[in-house]
């Protein structure tokens, strides 16, 4: 008998308006050709629910919807009522994770308030254990739908290996065989219904039983959503028998939700195996399937505005008994407050009942079980506020052209859209108690303090407006009392530490909503520009105060250029950010040369910065980060991404099992071309390095067969690891022996509070505008390896007037070195190291206008011999900068003291320098943030 067990798997690792409706004209299909059902561009009234295929051409695109996980597009199938639109997934392959066709891609409400759209799902699939997925071979209008009718779409296939999975794992020959199942999922929407009715059929063909383990995939949005389940609310699902998944939206994009009213679902195992790229499994209870036999599971997914919304449907159709509360939000002048998040709790137990979300008119209505409740307004603030045009949505990266276009265009703001309602500013209230009864409806009057908080106007000496990283924290006296019982925090997820938000600006002016109170204000621009805090910030009830802050240039531009060359977002699987928040997080952090690196997907980033008036400060280099399980992971740049047209961009399919790395790095360089370069991440921490036991006191891999030397760079500073002192003495390792490779500083960052740039390259370019820097101008600077390896820290040096990176004939001669950081960041102690001994130690202890050190060193040589400069500190650069402590490197000068060819000083100078150096502290701190997958 052949099992798809979960042993087995363990055993691994804008719309039209409703004005606009008419009667639907599906089109005539060609003989034998497949029904296109009704035109997705037609309007839904309320008794309509429609099915059609998505149109060829921009027009025809034009009638999907946006978001962060839009990926719809010509010849995809839509589901729509007056409430609701899904996207499922014609036969074609996919983006991500998740390669096969029939599952649902999109789903968001209908927005008929000007808003863009907000679709946050990647992925709804079905799949055995983490072996194999149901893939479509066919995917088909079989009911158009209309008046008073049905829309019913069907995907007929089989079962496939899950190639991601087990590429992962380099299975040769997949953990399950084909199982060569009949597999029929019918996808049905109702006119006025928030769910989608998603039932599967599998039939036996074969002549042996075989037992499967079966569970719906959700792939969703990380950035933009968080998880809540009954009874759990913010918990999120626990393990065990499954009522219902939903996830919300952070800033009002609405909710979504998997569950089932006829079988049964649960969260087990599988779950937890797959977080580490992002999928939530709803498992299906495991059943045998004779030869012959069939079996159907059924189970609905629903898109609502709130969670209350979507939860009233799903015990509706339970047949529960529901009373109904009705009510309004207003702020204390009685003005009706939109977008405020009521929660629902049991007023005995706390269990979540549901998040009902005030409406344009301020009123929310939420269908509950008769009993004793409580209802808590919520209208704060995210946490994290990056300064966006007003009614801007969020870029896809594989949305289609005109979706995405709308986008650009409010960001450019030469286009508008109504912003998604969010009520924020207003102080925390406790929770009014109310009584509900079996069909009737309870009314509520909810009043919250008026809306208020600080306008940050941030600009240079010169009074010119400047990007900046703003930080609002409560004062000595503290964030006022919540009134509300631990249990209640936890399910509502309120903050309540001392920090009220983050903000990051591109614009140099940000608005951060703040209740009434006084706050500590902490604003700064990189690491060239002074930074200021300004203790006491009142602010008053329903209104803004104004804080303008000067911030001083101390490191002036010098024709080196900031890079930052391992960067995420939402493109990847474990990004917890939006493209354009990357690029803002990266204007504030003075980085010119941003590479998007994300894992296994390539987008195209230079169309947002253009679209945020980011083009005189930085130039976004595309790139990719190759995400090996069992052999590390590694960045190519540049890359020319085609999101349009090829599957993840035209990513590399690393997961196509190689023989060895060589063969990977082969995949890379035949993707990237003559000029592209590969940059072995994290080493260690793993990382090739580790995988094949690199020894850095023989320069021999224990496993070869996981090594190559065919890589240009190595990160030697990344901003999520804790293994500094092994990759220094790796990179010094490589240079005894000859291997010169440039090292690079990198953030690695996933998240908008780990800054871009937390640590960094400069590249010497020999100009201040990165405008001016070509492909072939960065590539030439990083072949040459005029690199410095910096976090915070400002270091510049030059041997006999050459750069780092360049061979200097003679014996040496002078080594001008210069140290520049602001006052908030002390850059400790001054390095020079000949084959890596220290042969020059200064301690750095005070500044003039932020010039640390300025100072020529004379070195002369009698053997050949590679130099660097070395400054590292041990105070702590504050918490926008993760309390790390600075540092900086120079790339390796090479001294060739006979002119007749550099020659490395061998594995020798090994035992010399174990002999002369003390063991240095780490300069890093590890990063809480990031998973051996997410790196």
């Amino acid at each position: 008998m052949r099992t798809t067990s979960l042993l087995l798997a363990l055993a691994t690792l804008g719309c039209r308006s409703p004005d606009d409706k008419g009667t639907p004209t599906p089109d005539v299909a060609d003989s034998g050709a497949p029904d296109p059902g009704t035109d997705p561009s037609l309007a839904a009234g309320p008794t309509d629910a429609f099915a059609g295929v998505v149109r060829d051409g921009e027009s025809g695109e034009a009638a999907l919807s946006g978001g962060i996980t839009a990926e719809g597009r010509a010849g995809d199938l839509v589901l729509w009522n007056d409430r609701v639109r899904f996207v499922v997934q014609g036969a074609r392959p996919g983006h991500g994770i998740v390669h096969t066709a029939g599952g649902v891609l999109d789903a968001d409400i209908v927005r008929t308030d000007g808003t863009l759209g907000r679709d946050t799902v990647e992925d709804v699939f079905l799949a055995f254990g983490l072996s194999r997925l149901f893939h479509a071979d066919s995917v088909e209008v079989v009911s158009a739908g209309g008046p008073d009718t049905a829309a019913v779409v069907v995907a007929r296939g089989t079962d496939v290996v899950w190639e991601y999975w087990e590429g992962m794992f380099e299975r040769t020959t997949p953990l399950v065989a084909d199982m060569d199942l009949d597999i029929v999922t019918t996808y049905t929407l109702e006119p006025g219904a928030w769910a989608l009715d998603i039932t599967t059929e599998l039939t036996n063909p074969t002549e042996e039983a075989v037992t499967i383990s079966l569970a719906d995939g959700i792939f969703a949005s990380g950035e933009d959503l968080v998880p809540w389940a009954p009874g759990s609310g913010h918990g999120g699902p626990e393990t065990g028998p499954l009522e219902a998944a939903w996830f919300v939206g952070r800033t009002g994009e609405g909710a979504f939700g998997v569950y089932s009213t006829e079988d049964d679902l649960s969260v087990g195992a599988l779950s937890e195996l797959a977080s580490e790229l992002g999928i939530f499994f709803a498992e299906h209870a495991a059943f045998e399937l004779a030869p012959g036999a069939s079996h159907t599971v059924r189970r609905s997914l629903a898109v609502a505005p709130d969670v209350s919304t979507g939860e009233g449907a799903r015990r509706s159709a339970l047949g529960e008994s529901l009373g109904t509360v009705s009510g309004s939000a207003v702020d204390s002048d009685g003005t009706p407050l939109p977008g405020v998040r009521v929660h629902l709790l049991d007023a005995t137990t706390h269990a979540a009942g549901g998040i009902a979300i005030t409406d344009t008119s301020g009123t929310f209505t939420a269908e509950l079980p008769p009993g004793a409740w409580s209802a808590v307004p919520v209208a704060s603030t995210t946490g994290e506020v990056v300064g966006l045009a007003a009614g801007a949505g969020r870029y896809g990266p594989f949305a289609a052209a005109p979706v995405n276009q709308r986008q650009l265009d409010v960001l450019a703001e030469t286009g508008t859209a109504s912003p998604v309602a969010f009520a924020a500013g207003h102080g925390q209230q406790g929770a009014t108690s109310f009584e509900l009864t079996a069909d009737h409806t309870t009314e509520l009057s909810l009043t919250l303090p008026a809306a208020s908080g600080v306008e940050v106007r941030v600009r240079d000496a010169d009074g010119t407006p400047l990007p900046a990283l703003v930080e609002l924290r409560w004062a000595d006296t503290g964030r006022p009392g919540l009134e509300l019982e631990p249990a209640v925090l936890d399910a509502l997820d309120l903050d309540t530490g001392t920090r009220h938000a983050w903000g990051w600006t591109s614009t140099g002016t940000l608005f951060l909503p703040a209740p009434a109170g006084t706050f500590e204000l902490h604003a700064g621009h990189s690491w060239r520009y002074t930074r200021q805090t300004v203790d006491a910030v009142d602010v008053t009830e329903g209104a803004t105060t104004t804080v303008t802050i000067t911030l001083d240039e101390v490191v002036a531009l010098d024709g080196w250029l900031s890079m930052d060359s391992h960067l995420h977002a939402s493109p990847s699987f474990d990004g917890a950010l939006a493209m354009e928040d990357r690029l803002v997080g990266c204007a504030t952090s003075g980085v010119a040369l941003p590479v998007a690196t994300d894992h296994d997907a390539m987008a195209d980033y230079q169309g947002l910065a253009t679209a945020l008036g980011l083009d005189a400060r930085m130039q976004v280099v595309p790139g990719l980060e190759v995400t090996t399980l069992l052999r590390g992971h590694f960045n190519l740049f540049p890359l020319e991404p085609r999101p349009l047209t090829e599957p993840n961009g035209g990513a590399v399919r690393w997961w196509d099992v190689p023989a060895d790395t060589q063969e990977v790095f082969d995949r890379m360089h035949a993707a990237g071309g003559d000029r592209a370069v590969v940059q072995v991440n994290h080493p260690r921490s793993p990382g090739m390095f580790a995988f094949a036991r690199f020894d850095p006191t023989t320069g021999v891999p224990g496993e070869p067969d996981k090594w190559s030397w065919d890589f240009a760079l190595m990160e030697l500073l990344n901003g999520g690891t804790s293994d500094f002192e092994e990759l220094r003495e790796d990179w010094f390792s490589l240079l005894d022996l000859g291997q010169v490779r440039v090292p690079t500083g990198v953030s690695d960052s996933h998240y908008r509070y780990i800054p871009c740039g937390m640590a960094r390259t400069d590249v010497f370019l020999d100009t201040t505008d990165p405008r001016g820097v070509s492909t072939a101008d960065l590539m030439d600077a990083l072949a040459a390896g005029h690199v410095v390896v910096a976090s915070g820290t400002t270091l510049r040096a030059s041997l006999a007037g050459a750069l780092p990176g360049d061979t200097v004939s003679g014996s040496g001669g002078a080594l001008d070195v210069e140290v520049r950081a602001p006052e908030w960041i002390v850059p400790g102690t001054l390095q020079v190291l000949v084959d890596g001994v220290p042969v020059h130690e200064e301690v750095l202890d005070a500044a003039v206008d932020g010039l640390w050190y300025a100072d020529s060193i004379e070195l002369d040589l009698d053997t050949d011999a590679w130099v660097v400069v070395e400054v590292r500190g041990d105070t702590p650069m504050g918490d926008a900068w993760r309390n790390t402590t600075p540092y900086a490197v120079t790339n390796a000068f090479f001294v060739d003291v006979d002119g007749d060819g550099w020659q490395a000083p061998g594995l020798a100078s090994i035992a010399a320098r174990a002999r002369a150096t003390a063991p240095h502290a780490d300069p890093r701190s590890p990063d809480p943030g990031a998973g051996e997958l997410g790196r």
